[in-house]
């Protein structure tokens, strides 16, 4: 054997090496990537668990159904509160988007808690926040919101025109 033949012969074990790297190494991503979604999920999930637990602890249940029942009659305090509850839904709802529309939320993930979202949207103490608080948002976020069509539930006040 020759030089020129072993010089061969190693770059060609250095190309495979070449190859096999590249190959674990985009298994390794793909598998990062799975279980970055995965994980991304998972939190908007919590984020989500929580916010609705905290909406029906203690008195909140009560100042939703005030609100429902008669927003008009809200206190200075009340408000303060269904601003902040309603808040942290919303706030959870748009990080819920931002995951969706960046591929790291599962569609079907989405499609429920979108249900959900629309459900609680077309309901006055939120179009009533969503109204005074939108500002504070992502744009995008905010015209995918201004798109939504409310859901009459027949038994509570419905959104009205750009709420």
């Amino acid at each position: 054997m020759n030089w020129d033949a072993i010089g061969a012969m190693g770059e060609i074990v250095g190309a495979a090496a070449v190859v096999a790297s590249l190959v674990y190494l985009a298994v390794q991503i793909r598998i990062q990537n799975r279980e970055s979604r995965m994980s991304s999920m998972h939190d908007i999930s919590v984020g989500y668990r929580d916010a609705l637990a905290a909406m029906a602890e203690g008195g909140m249940a009560d100042l939703f159904a005030k609100a429902i029942d008669d927003y008009e009659s809200l206190t200075r305090p009340e408000m303060l509160r269904l601003i902040a509850a309603v808040s942290r839904l919303y706030r959870v709802w748009e990080e819920a988007y931002l995951l969706y529309e960046s591929g790291y939320l599962a569609k079907r993930t989405w499609e429920t808690m979108l249900r959900q979202f629309n459900g609680y949207n077309s309901v006055r103490p939120f179009y009533e926040v969503w109204a005074i608080r939108k500002q504070y948002f992502d744009n995008e976020f905010r015209e995918f919101v201004g798109g939504l069509d409310p859901v009459d539930y027949g038994f509570l006040p419905v959104a009205q025109g750009d709420a």
